[in-house]
């Protein structure tokens, strides 16, 4: 229900932002129609956007949402302008970025700002000397923990194409030598050279995943979950994140 809720909420968000805008929109300049658009619309169309954005992020939503905000009008107004390969090339691009979705059925989701900090603070209490993020996406968890701590090795997992080249770009740039990116399935992982797993999956692996993390991770380490428990086996511990969706952190000891 949880993840249904995560799912649904952030539309209803959106669509409430663009409908207020929208009705700021009609009673200032009268009907907006596809019909009546002129090349002057675009303006006002983009000013739309950028209005239901601003709302967005009173509303602490995620930047993903608040670029969908600015975007939406334009797409709902000049969508039949767009030409057919250009769908083609968004159908290649999703491809590229949601990898898993299809064959393992875990999403692309992002840790939050506060969560990195909260990871980072349970990285420092249990004095772990190397940790690794399975299925790290942008790689954000990865930069910020190897920022936070110089003397912890922080890897991230992916499987990704566009997604991994994106990280690792963002490694580079960030010129971080204990942080590293690696091409590979977090079932093909040794989980036994790390203190502290970490992931933010989906419901589905996740007794699949604790099992291979009980044979390898060695007594002690610590295997922790963004908002997903493991069916049957209650968490060791339960960090609360102070961030817009309430993060839970489920931590397991080994």
């Amino acid at each position: 229900m949880s993840v249904l809720r995560n799912q649904i909420v952030p539309w209803i968000k959106v669509l409430a932002c663009q409908a207020l805008v929208l009705a700021i929109v009609l009673s200032l300049s009268g009907s907006l129609t596809p019909g009546s658009l002129t090349p002057g619309t675009l303006p006002v169309l983009l000013g739309q956007g950028a209005a239901a954005a601003g709302l967005g992020l009173l509303l602490r939503m995620p930047r993903i949402w608040l670029l969908v905000q600015f975007l939406l009008p334009v797409a709902v107004v000049y969508g039949d302008a767009v030409p057919a390969w250009a769908y083609l090339v968004a159908f290649v691009l999703c491809a590229l970025v949601y990898w898993n979705s299809a064959s393992e059925q875990v999403p692309l989701y992002l840790t939050n700002r506060r969560t990195w900090q909260a990871l980072a603070d349970l990285v420092a209490a249990s004095q772990a000397r190397r940790v690794v993020d399975l299925g790290s996406g942008m790689g954000g968890v990865v930069t910020f923990l190897a920022r936070a701590h110089p003397a912890v090795e922080v890897s991230g997992l992916e499987t990704a194409p566009l997604v991994v080249a994106a990280s690792k770009l963002r490694i580079a740039f960030s010129r971080l030598p204990n942080a590293r990116i690696v091409y590979r399935s977090l079932w093909d992982a040794d989980l036994g050279t790390y203190d502290v797993v970490y992931c933010f999956l989906s419901p589905v692996p996740m007794a699949r995943l604790f099992e291979k993390a009980r044979r390898e991770m060695r007594p002690g380490t610590l295997f922790v979950s963004n908002s997903f428990t493991v069916p049957g086996r209650a968490a060791d511990r339960i960090l609360d994140v102070d961030d817009a969706r309430h993060t839970q952190l489920h931590i397991y000891t080994l």
